[in-house]
């Protein structure tokens, strides 16, 4: 299949101006003028940045698929973000940044639901990227998306239609997003607190805090947090449960609605297509999810972890360095009831049950596997 046979097709003409994309520069008049900046403003920014992509690059070598590589990975995301309504500002290197113009008024709940479902689209695509970038014999990928909200300085260049932007917020959330997982979505403190300030839209999300970025030579910590799907049940008031009959029989039945954690998983895959198809399972179920291609490197972090951090590790068979069953020893020598599902494309089932004797049938995964009947395996498995 080729890239054009699928939904959001490489533009050729595009291609021609991509290599000006890859190495950004801002040319001015004669006389140097630019425009004055506007007044600064608060808005949501954004960026997405391919996870690796100067490694990746090195292994294409023709300098026109170079440039079809990154073009089908822009032209994607800048019509995802077109359809959100975002204003697309440039693109530095892999990365896009972008704003949303609507996010100026912090009370409007709309606009800020409109950023998240925007971040969500862009993962989502990552499906169809990776066909167009198959179809072309290209390598996969994986990227990130990061979000943030706070003051922008917005200039018009003289002579040029796009204008720039300027400010910290921008600079935070290019920091932030080296640190959010692959296909992964990280989002800022300042946003943050105004999304949860929202409260029709933080009721269909899961945020969990991340890691702490730091500025000042590290003085300062500034928190983040990794955004799923997902809804929490929010009571208003716990005395109206108790005020009739019918409402303590509610609770006796149903439970006073807790914050329960969010399950985390470890997922380990070196085929880097499954993994992503994976991962976006586990992540639109609003699982926390942490993977890694290289099963040493999984077991390297595992063990300077917690033993007790993940809920459930999920590892391929066939891999480089350590396969399934190899890791699985060194895992149980960390955390004696380590446990985990095995996914394999290889109809082996018998022959694992019997080299395995304390391994279930149930904690076996047959790859392709649909979507719903994975995370049902998944489920009956974390408990």
């Amino acid at each position: 299949m080729t890239s054009a046979n699928i939904e959001s097709p490489v533009d050729e003409s595009y291609l021609d101006s991509v290599s000006s994309c890859l190495s950004p520069r801002i040319e001015v008049t004669d006389n140097n003028e630019t425009s004055s900046p506007n007044k600064p403003e608060n808005y949501c920014v954004s960026i997405v940045d391919i996870v690796g992509s100067t490694q990746i690059v090195s292994t294409i070598g023709n300098s026109r698929n170079v440039r079809n590589f990154y073009a089908i990975f822009i032209n994607t995301m800048v019509n995802t973000l077109k359809r959100h309504h975002a204003k697309v500002i440039k693109t530095v290197g892999d990365g896009i940044i972008s704003y949303f113009p609507d996010t100026a008024d912090s009370t409007n709940s709309t606009a800020f639901e409109n950023v998240l479902e925007c971040c969500f689209a862009q993962i989502e695509q990552g499906h169809n990227i990776n066909n167009m970038l198959k179809g072309d014999r290209l390598p996969s990928i994986s990227y990130r998306v990061s979000a943030d909200y706070g003051n922008l300085t917005r200039v018009q260049l003289n002579n040029f239609d796009n204008e720039d932007l300027f400010g910290s917020t921008v600079n935070f959330c290019s920091k932030i997003n080296s640190h959010a997982p692959p296909n992964g979505i990280i989002i800022g403190s300042d946003l943050y607190q105004v999304v949860r300030s929202l409260r029709p839209v933080i009721n269909n999300y899961i945020f969990n805090e991340y890691e702490s970025c730091y500025s000042g030579l590290g003085k300062y910590s500034y928190a983040t947090y990794l955004v799923s799907r997902g809804q929490q049940r929010v009571i208003n008031s716990v005395e109206s449960l108790y005020g009739s009959l019918k409402g303590i029989k509610k609770c006796a039945f149903e439970g006073i609605a807790k914050k329960i954690p969010t399950p985390k998983i470890l997922l380990i895959d070196d085929e880097v297509d499954d993994l992503l198809v994976l991962q976006n399972f586990l992540m639109l179920a609003g699982f926390e999810v942490k993977t890694f291609s290289s099963s040493r490197e999984a077991l390297r972090h595992y063990i300077e972890m917690e033993p007790s951090t993940y809920d459930l590790i999920i590892s391929d068979i066939r891999m480089p360095e350590l396969n399934g069953f190899q890791l699985y020893s060194k895992l149980k020598a960390v955390k004696s009831d380590v446990k985990i599902l095995f996914s394999t494309c290889l109809e082996i089932a018998e022959e694992m049950l019997t080299l395995l004797p304390d391994l279930k049938r149930e904690q076996l995964i047959q790859k392709p596997i649909e979507k719903q009947k994975f995370i049902e395996i998944v489920k009956k498995n974390i408990v």
